[in-house]
C-alpha cells in the first residue's frame, strides 16, 4: 500500500482545505472532522512543552517557565485570530508577501470547499507550538513583559509571513520548496528565533563563571520524559493533520503515522547510543530530546519518504542532537531547554534531506539538484527573515530596559520573586529535606 501511494505525485503543502469535490459530502465531513480533531489534540502539546521546559530549568524557575508557555499560548491564539490567520492564509492580491483578508474572522467561510473554523483551530494550535519552542530560548532570563511582546510579534507577524510563503500557493512552494508539516516553517523558524533570544539575552547569571558555586542542574529528567511522551503522541497529529484529504488519498494517513513513529524511535535510540559511546553513561534527558529531534526531522516529508529514508534522517537528527548538545556549553551558549540542537538542527536536517530523499524530487531518486537548491533557499530565507526581526524587537526591548529580569530575582528565583511562591509547596515537610531537594538546582 505504501508503494502504491508513493508512486503518485502529491503536493508538497496541501491547501487549507483540499477536500473532495462537491457532491461527496460524507468524505468532506470526515476530512473536516479529522482536521478539527487534530487541532484539538494539538492543544495538549502545550502540556508537553510545559513538562519539557519545567524539567529543563532549575527548580526555582519551574513555575515561571510554564507560565510563559501558557501566556504564549493565550497571546498566540488571540493574535492569530486577529491577524496571524489572515496574514498566513488570506488573499495577498498578487503581492506574494502576506495575506490581507480573513483578519479578525471577517468573511470566514464554512463550505464544502473551505472551512475556516476547523482550519483556524488546527493552524492556531500549530502556531502555539512554534511560540512555545521560542520560550525555551528565553528560559530563566526574560521578563514577562518582554516575553509577551516577543510572543505577539513572532506569532502575529514573523511566523505568518513564512507560513504564507510556504503554503500551497506561496511563492517558495511554487519555486519547488517542500515542507509538509513544519520542519522549516515551524520548527527551524522557532529554533532560529530561540537562538537569537539566547544570544541577545546572554547566559544566565554566573552560568559560565568558574568561581561560582551555583548549581545549574535541571529540575527533573522525569518531567522532560513526561513532556516527550505527550509530544510524541501529539506529533502524529502535527504531521497527520496536514493531510486534509484522507478520503481521496487513502494510503497517505497511515504512511505519515508510520514515518512519524519510526522517526521518534530512531532519533531516541541513536541519541542513547551516541551518549553511551561518548560518555559511557546513559541519560533520560538525552534519549528524550533525541526522540524530539527525530520527530522534528520527520515533519518535512513524512508523506513523500520511504520508511527506511525517514529512519536514516531521524537517526542523523538524533546523533547531531547529542553531539551539539555537548558542544554548545563549550562555546558558552546557554540553552537549558536545548532548543538549538533539537529544533534548529533537527529542522535543518529535515528540510535539507527532503531535497535528497523525497521520492518525487529527491537527488537520490535521480531528480537532480533542483529540490536541494529550493530547500537551501528556503532555509536561507527563513534564517534571514526570523533573525532580523527577532533581533530588532529584542534590541528595542533591551533599549527600554525591560528585556531581562533583574539580578536579584534571577539569583533568588523568578518563582519566588515574581510568582509569589515556588512550583511545589513543602510547607508540611521537614525543613532539612526541603533544603536537600532545593539544593539540587539552586
Amino acid at each position: 500500500m505504501q508503494q502504491h501511494y508513493l508512486d503518485h505525485t502529491n503536493p508538497a503543502n496541501p491547501t487549507p482545505a483540499p477536500n473532495p469535490a462537491a457532491g461527496t459530502t460524507n468524505g468532506s465531513t470526515l476530512d473536516e472532522d479529522w482536521l478539527l480533531i487534530a487541532g484539538i489534540v494539538l492543544a495538549f502539546s502545550q502540556l508537553g512543552f510545559g513538562f519539557l521546559e519545567a524539567g529543563s530549568v532549575r527548580y526555582k524557575n519551574a513555575q515561571s517557565i510554564v507560565i510563559k508557555v501558557f501566556l504564549g499560548m493565550c497571546l498566540t491564539v488571540l493574535i492569530y485570530w486577529l491577524f496571524g490567520y489572515g496574514f498566513s492564509y488570506g488573499d495577498d492580491f498578487g503581492t506574494y508577501f502576506m495575506g490581507g483578508t480573513k483578519l479578525g474572522a471577517y468573511n470566514w467561510a464554512a463550505t464544502e470547499a473551505q472551512n475556516d473554523y476547523s482550519n483556524f483551530v488546527f493552524k492556531a494550535t500549530l502556531s502555539c507550538i512554534g511560540v512555545s519552542i521560542v520560550s525555551g530560548g528565553a528560559a530563566e532570563r526574560l521578563t514577562f513583559l518582554a516575553w509577551g511582546v516577543l510572543a505577539l510579534f513572532y506569532s502575529g507577524f514573523v511566523s505568518p509571513a513564512i507560513v504564507h510563503w510556504t503554503n500551497a500557493n506561496g511563492w517558495l512552494t511554487k519555486l519547488g520548496y517542500k515542507d509538509l508539516a513544519g520542519s522549516g516553517f515551524i520548527f527551524y523558524s522557532a529554533g532560529v528565533a530561540a537562538l537569537v533570544v539566547t544570544v541577545v539575552s546572554k547566559p544566565r547569571k554566573y552560568r559560565f563563571d568558574p568561581n561560582s558555586t551555583l548549581n545549574f542542574q535541571p529540575f527533573s529528567s522525569i518531567y522532560v520524559a513526561f513532556g516527550t511522551v505527550i509530544l510524541f503522541a501529539t506529533w502524529m497529529f502535527i504531521n497527520g493533520g496536514q493531510i486534509q484529504s484522507g478520503q481521496s488519498t487513502p494510503y497517505v494517513q497511515g504512511l505519515v503515522a508510520v514515518n512519524t513513529l519510526i522517526a521518534g524511535a530512531a532519533g531516541g535510540f541513536w541519541s542513547f547510543v551516541i551518549r553511551y559511546l561518548t560518555k559511557e553513561t546513559t541519560s533520560l534527558f538525552s534519549i528524550s530530546r533525541g526522540i524530539l529531534a527525530g520527530l522534528v526531522a520527520s515533519s518535512a516529508a513524512a508523506h513523500e519518504s520511504q520508511i527506511w529514508a525517514t529512519s536514516i534522517v531521524a537517526s542523523i537528527a538524533g546523533i547531531v542532537y547529542t553531539l551539539t548538545a555537548t558542544a554548545l556549553p563549550k562555546v558558552k551558549l546557554d540553552d537549558p531547554v536545548q532548543v538549538v540542537p533539537i529544533f534548529l538542527h533537527g529542522g535543518f536536517i529535515g528540510v535539507l534531506f527532503t531535497g535528497l530523499l523525497d521520492v518525487n524530487g529527491g537527488l537520490f531518486y535521480g531528480k537532480g539538484m533542483k529540490l536541494v537548491g529550493c530547500q537551501l533557499l528556503g532555509l536561507l530565507i527563513i534564517t534571514v527573515w526570523v533573525a532580523f526581526f527577532v533581533f530588532f524587537i529584542l534590541i528595542v526591548l533591551k533599549g527600554f530596559a525591560v528585556l531581562r529580569i533583574d539580578s536579584d530575582a534571577e539569583v533568588a528565583g523568578i518563582d519566588k520573586e515574581k510568582c509569589n511562591y515556588e512550583a511545589i509547596s513543602f510547607s508540611n515537610e521537614d525543613p532539612q529535606q526541603v533544603n536537600i531537594i532545593k539544593s539540587v538546582s539552586y
